[in-house]
């Protein structure tokens, strides 16, 4: 087997070579901790972690996006708890130009922001995705690696469920750029606390997650589930998704719309939307019509929790080749609604196929338009707001997540910039025939300001300034912040967006 490492190390493709700051800080963390750090086999120090190699092999390919699967960290590193983390941190300080990484479940799209090419993976799925019910039984613990499907199963053990995240967190344990270890919550750094709401990765390392519990359904069964449709059904699915939005008849209800197009020449075009309420059965009216929508394939039904999110995948999907791209748009009346999401549906039907001359391999496109209701943004406001800076009182909007998946590794390249190309021609248009309309429950506010922001970050390309979309008030708290918890800028040698 030691024959076969040096014979995989003698074909291995050329890789950008490891940093040698990086391999300073990895030989600090195998001294320390040989049990949690593994280099990369491939390299010069593989045969040292040979017998671990497998834990260095799943997490470098177990992305979302499977392009991260591409960078090869000089090693990767599986701490168990804070402390771990903050002797890390603290290597990585010796050593400025190491670059870094931190790898959570994987979900993030953008290609080096969870991933290093030569650098140090810091990955918590293996050692630090546990999730455990507090004994005040209100509350949940949850690694920073932990994948929802596996947080659900725990939780729906006594019924409960946590939250939209951002909002529902009581309590980050965090690492800082030099370090320090601390909490954050709305008595003790309370501004970190706001920051790391919605504000991304540029404050210090969250080591764990104190999520707020819920009820969940009936007795622990809910409904939902996946129905598709055929592509004549879309007008009635814009229609009353317009409807859902602005009325959003019962706060139990959520849907998740798809529209996908697909090859050969976007022959394969069929909506979809994923269901879900909060108890057995919904009530009437609850999706505000989509229900009464003709399907031909249907799973909705009364089921746990996790059999609904396994249904989705369970937030453990790897491997496929994918590029992302959000807008925000207002939630407009039916007429004005339909004809933005019919230009989505036009738009991904002209421009989603191959195209030999620019070496695009496009397999599916894919548009979803994510309800962002006064409903969501009262009840951020109510948990203490988040870094979005969501008000009620701008109306309704949608976030529309846009997704390309190819198969063929030669368009690694052309895909994301092509995929900005849909994105950009879907805003044009809307920007030339529809800016100024007011959302539905529109009180107040910069009417094209709020009809396109802010991004969502989780959706957001990196090319997208995700930090303006919060407004210049919230940017500017945000960097404020930043400086003040970490005045070297650690956290800035990792990908991610700037200010």
């Amino acid at each position: 087997m030691i024959a076969a490492a040096l014979l995989l190390a003698a074909v291995a493709p050329v890789l950008a070579a490891s940093n040698t700051d990086a391999v300073s800080v990895c030989q600090h963390l195998h001294t320390a901790y040989p049990q949690y750090t593994v280099w990369d086999p491939t390299g010069t120090y593989g045969l040292e972690t040979f017998w671990n190699q497998s834990y260095y092999s799943n997490a470098v390919k177990e992305y979302w996006n499977g392009v991260n699967a591409d960078n090869r960290p000089a090693c990767a590193f599986f701490p168990a708890t804070a402390q771990q983390v903050s002797v890390a941190v603290q290597q990585l300080n010796k050593y400025p130009t190491a670059p870094f990484a931190l790898k959570g479940g994987g979900h993030n799209f953008n290609v080096g922001f969870s991933s290093t090419n030569g650098g140090v993976l810091i990955s918590f799925n293996e050692n630090m995705s546990s999730t455990t019910r507090n004994s005040d039984g209100q509350s949940f613990d949850i690694g920073p690696g932990a994948r929802w499907g596996d947080v659900y199963a725990v939780t729906q053990k006594t019924n409960q469920v946590v939250g939209l995240a951002c909002d529902n967190v009581v309590n980050f344990e965090v690492v800082l750029g030099n370090g320090t270890i601390i909490n954050a919550n709305s008595d003790s750094n309370p501004d970190l606390w706001w920051a790391l709401r919605g504000g991304g990765n540029r404050f210090g390392i969250v080591t764990k997650f104190t999520l707020k519990a819920h009820p969940l359904g009936d007795n622990g069964q809910v409904w939902g589930g996946i129905r598709s449709y055929s592509a004549d059904k879309r007008e009635q699915i814009f229609e009353a998704l317009s409807k859902f939005t602005s009325e959003y008849p019962d706060a139990k209800a959520a849907i998740i719309p798809t529209f996908e197009i697909g090859l050969p020449g976007a022959l394969i075009s069929n909506p979809a939307i994923f269901f879900f309420y909060d108890g057995a059965k919904p009530s009437a009216n609850a999706f505000a019509g989509l229900e009464d929508i003709e399907p031909f394939t249907d799973s909705t039904n009364t089921t746990s929790y996790t059999n609904i999110t396994n249904a989705a995948g369970g937030a453990k999907i790897y491997g496929i080749n994918a590029a992302i791209h959000v807008n925000t748009f207002p939630n407009m009346p039916s007429q004005q609604m339909t004809q933005l999401l019919e230009t989505h549906w036009t738009t991904y039907q002209s421009m989603i196929k191959n195209d030999s001359s620019r070496n695009l391999d496009l397999q599916l496109g894919t548009f979803t338009p994510q309800p962002l209701s006064v409903r969501i943004a009262r009840a951020s406001q109510n948990a203490g707001g988040n870094a979005l800076g969501l008000d009620p009182a701008n109306g309704d909007r949608i976030w529309v997540e846009n997704d390309l998946i190819w198969l063929n590794p030669a368009c690694n390249d052309a895909c994301p910039g092509y995929l900005h190309e849909v994105g950009d021609t879907v805003k044009e248009a809307f920007n030339n025939t529809l800016l100024g309309t007011k959302p539905t429950n529109y009180q107040s506010g910069d009417v094209d300001w709020i009809s396109s922001n802010p991004l969502f970050m989780n959706d957001a390309a990196n090319y997208q300034d995700v930090y303006g979309s919060y407004g210049p008030t919230n940017k500017a708290r945000l960097a404020s912040i930043a400086k003040a918890y970490d005045p070297t800028g650690f956290m800035f040698r990792q990908g991610g967006w700037s200010f």
